[in-house]
């Protein structure tokens, strides 16, 4: 499902233009990424957590040449999904 698709179920429950259908979701994702941008977890209970998880500095070797290199550390987002969403899901 793609976020049009998202936005157009969302406009025919809610009786909303496309438009602000489309709009609504544009500004919960914006939130969603500011709240992670400034390292907060973002919480919907019966979808699950958002959250930063950051990824330690490490040594590799270079796939090619096996010469040592240093990875650096890295943030990325995760998502848990609540065991509401889990037992829905396992039905």
């Amino acid at each position: 499902m793609k976020q049009s698709d998202i936005s157009k179920r969302l406009a025919l429950e809610l009786q909303l233009s496309p438009n602000d259908a489309n709009e609504i979701i544009k500004q919960l994702l914006g939130a969603i990424r500011g709240a992670l941008m400034e390292g907060e977890k973002v919480y919907l209970p019966p979808l699950g957590t958002f959250e930063l998880r950051y990824f330690l500095p490490k040594n590799g070797r270079h796939p090619k040449t096996g010469e040592p290199i240093e990875i650096a550390g890295y943030n990325q987002p995760s998502f848990s999904p609540s065991p509401a969403l889990k037992k829905a899901l396992n039905r």
